[in-house]
């Protein structure tokens, strides 16, 4: 699946302080959910950054199965919700997808031109 993303959201997303936190942070190392928390982010922000495409669960390192089977994770809003998924949820890692791979090089001064006809790979 991809996700298609024009320069006005991606401009958006690039003056997103949120986002832009988000992806500094994801920088330093593969952190899980938790670990987000502790940098002072929000569950909403978290969530904001995962139905945006900006960072997606590391499946690779995914501690919740049970999870994995059901919806994905966008259709649920499971960082707002707070419910039991959430908590089991806590643990996973997530990583910066190709659209976060893109914000954090704008950041450090580097991309300047949108790849591939602004489609960018979503790995959701």
């Amino acid at each position: 699946m991809s996700i298609k993303i024009d320069s006005d959201q991606l401009t958006k997303l690039l003056r997103d302080s949120i986002i832009v936190r988000i992806v500094s942070v994801l920088d330093i190392a593969s952190l899980s959910i938790l670990e987000l928390l502790e940098y002072n982010l929000t569950r909403r922000d978290i969530n904001y950054a995962l139905l945006n495409g900006v960072i997606v669960v590391d499946k690779s390192t995914s501690s919740s199965t049970a999870y994995e089977d059901t919806q994905p994770i966008q259709d649920l809003n499971i960082l707002v919700s707070g419910d039991f998924y959430f908590h089991n949820f806590l643990s996973n890692k997530v990583k910066l997808t190709d659209v976060g791979l893109y914000i954090l090089d704008t950041i450090k001064g580097g991309g300047e031109k949108l790849p591939n006809n602004n489609v960018l790979p979503n790995e959701i």
